[in-house]
């Protein structure tokens, strides 16, 4: 079976980094596996089975052999459709049209969401969500993940005299949490609380958040093994991101390193971290600050969050989740027997 993937871009991202963990476990499996971009291929996540064609979509040679397509973010959708040969997947890992920066693309997201395609959604509340506004069928195939990438912190120690806090995260982004997770920790260091924050995200800092002065460091575009030194280093990560976010994947990588972690209360994040997590209310700076006051003193209540953690990221594989898409795969071509 040839698979192919539609990629929009080849940037350091989370969703990035799924799509290319589908794509080599599907061709692990033996599968003839491509993925297509306008992009040059990735410097910063290695491709050892799975190939890269940097080309215009129309153009695509990879597209044109696929017996299954794969499209990967909203703006791929129509191209991922058009001329093809096979069943059509679109692999969801969010609303996009839930996000508030995308309003005005709203109609766009939709139009491309009502395209005959079958979804691939990374949670059951996603795939709960995409069958409400009618854009069935739907599948479950769950988060891809490999924990070895993000391994415990050996000795990790919770008596830091001023531990680090880090959120991860564009500030710009409000589905983030990040806007109101900065007004919390300037109100909780204003009540004495003692930390050192380390912000990383995928952009430098805009000026409004460089304004703030809350951050000692401010990392850019950290590749997967520096993220993981990171989160060895922390002492504290906050995932404070709203409902309409897909997943979060430094939630789930902070808990396979071994970090205590501060989490909304949403959906998303009961499901990764069950009782591996403290929480506050989502997007309630006040309650974000209380919560920081009282689990940074609190050694005892880290180390076994810390412990519980590594534990409840395990329960996220690869590899079934590969097993899922071969099933999916399998049954729109009626090749089960050769794709398993």
């Amino acid at each position: 079976m040839r698979v192919a993937y539609l990629a929009p871009e080849s940037g350091i991202a989370g969703g990035q980094r799924v799509i290319f963990q589908q794509a080599e476990g599907l061709a692990r499996r033996g599968l003839s596996v491509a993925i297509v971009a306008p992009a040059p291929a990735p410097v910063w996540f290695p491709l050892r089975r799975a190939r890269w064609e940097q080309t215009e979509f129309a153009l695509s040679r990879e597209l044109a052999a696929a017996d299954v397509r794969v499209a990967t973010f909203w703006t791929t959708v129509a191209p991922a459709v058009r001329d093809a040969r096979g069943p059509v997947f679109h692999l969801c890992q969010g609303y996009e049209a839930d996000h508030s920066f995308n309003a005005r693309q709203h109609g766009d997201i939709r139009a491309a969401y009502a395209l005959p395609t079958r979804k691939l959604a990374i949670t059951p509340f996603l795939a709960e969500r995409l069958d409400a506004e009618g854009f069935g069928p739907v599948a479950m195939v769950g988060q891809s993940f490999d924990a070895e990438e993000f391994p415990p912190a050996p000795g990790r120690r919770f008596d830091a005299a001023v531990p680090v806090v880090l959120v991860v995260g564009p500030f710009e982004a409000d589905v983030k949490g990040v806007r109101e997770t900065l007004a919390a920790l300037a109100d909780a260091r204003a009540r004495g609380v003692s930390f050192r924050l380390r912000r990383i995200s995928a952009t430098p800092p805009t000026a409004e958040e460089r304004a703030l002065g809350l951050a000692e460091a401010h990392d850019v575009g950290l590749l997967p093994r520096e993220m993981a030194a990171a989160y060895r280093s922390a002492d504290l990560l906050i995932g404070p991101c709203h409902p309409e976010e897909g997943f979060g994947l430094p939630v789930l990588e902070a808990l396979s390193s071994g970090v205590p972690v501060l989490l909304s209360d949403t959906p998303v994040h009961r499901l990764v971290a069950r009782g591996a997590a403290a929480y506050f209310p989502t997007g309630d700076a006040a309650a974000i600050a209380a919560a920081v006051g009282a689990i940074l003193p609190d050694s005892s209540r880290r180390r076994v969050l810390s412990e519980a953690g590594p534990v409840e990221a395990r329960r996220f594989r690869t590899e079934d989740v590969v097993a899922r898409l071969l099933e999916e795969f399998g049954r729109a071509t009626g090749l089960a027997e050769e794709s398993a």
